[in-house]
């Protein structure tokens, strides 16, 4: 058995060390870490949220904030706009830094690339309404959750740049005409990539027209569960899985709000009452976070690994 770890580990190794050096490799890991300020804001500001400007809050109970600060149901007005802002929309950003690093590393206009890439997901996202046909956004594509979805948008906007547009020259001042040419030599790969994000907006909106309803979702998912077919359980779980990939739900899966009021309270009413009657654990997901947090002190000698995990402490205490 150890010869067998050994050698499975001297295989990989080298495979691993290869696979960190490829593009894309590369173009995953600056677009991480150019969202990583935007979800470090965001969970300050949620955690924020709901330990101290809601009264049931953990921090807000213990001292009874809502008795002696001045102001505080209005406080937490800014805190919520910025979670949203930040937490709801940082798949754009990681969208926009996928194309941006694509194009860059294949010399083409890195700034288009990745502004045409934020559309397109935002595009994507879009969902229609019966009124006048102004919708909103769906959180779960353009939020934390739509990271996966958002690599794939800004990596096949890369490509596009890539194939139909021309190498620009790194200029530091380029001149307005050199502009303009960029400007033109990417309208293709432009036109290309927001054409196919809105045939992808429109199936999605049918698809949750004709299917996404809570009546159908939740028959489908009673018709999925208790079916003994071993093709339809092996064909729903790839589908739910490929589904989570994405940040959305799947046959096999309810979509839990685990940081929702409802349970925020029942855990503070726990810990202030020292009862676990109202409480209910969750275990995995988020709660992982704090363990992976301190292997990272004990496993790695990386500094920078010590100061994303130092900044990671706060959040993954309170997550």
């Amino acid at each position: 058995m150890w010869l067998d770890e050994q050698r499975l580990i001297q295989r990989l190794v080298p495979r691993l060390l290869r696979f960190r050096q490829t593009n894309f490799y590369r173009i995953i890991q600056r677009t991480l870490m150019l969202t990583f300020p935007f979800i470090l804001i965001g969970t300050v500001s949620q955690i924020i949220q709901l330990t101290v400007l809601t009264k049931t809050g953990f921090i807000a109970s213990i001292f009874h904030l809502s008795k002696w600060v001045p102001y505080y149901r209005y406080l937490h007005y800014p805190f919520d706009s910025l979670t949203t802002l930040t937490l709801n929309g940082v798949a754009v950003v990681a969208a926009f830094g996928a194309a941006k690093y694509h194009a860059k590393l294949n010399q083409r206009d890195d700034q288009l690339a990745g502004l045409t890439a934020a559309i397109a997901l935002l595009i994507v996202a879009y969902q229609y309404t019966n009124q006048n046909q102004i919708g909103v956004f769906n959180t779960l594509l353009i939020g934390t959750n739509g990271l996966t979805g958002a690599l794939i948008v800004g990596g096949l906007t890369g490509l596009l740049f890539k194939w139909f547009s021309k190498p620009v020259p790194a200029q530091s001042s380029p001149h307005t005409a050199d502009i303009l040419t960029r400007t033109f030599s990417s309208l293709l790969p432009m036109a290309l990539i927001l054409v196919l994000a809105v045939l992808v907006s429109l199936a999605l909106n049918w698809l949750m027209i004709i299917t996404y309803s809570a009546e159908s979702w939740s028959a489908f998912q009673k018709y999925a569960t208790t079916s003994h077919s071993l093709w339809l359980t092996f064909g729903m779980a790839v589908v739910t899985l490929l589904l989570e990939i994405l940040g959305l739900a799947g046959p096999y899966q309810e979509r839990l709000v685990t940081n929702s009021a409802t349970m925020t309270a029942n855990l503070n009413y726990a810990l202030t009452h020292h009862s676990a009657y109202h409480a209910f654990g969750t275990f995995g997901g988020t709660g992982m976070l704090l363990a992976l947090v301190i292997a990272i002190y004990i496993g790695s000698n990386n500094h920078n690994y010590h100061v994303v995990a130092r900044w990671s402490l706060l959040p993954a205490l309170f997550k």
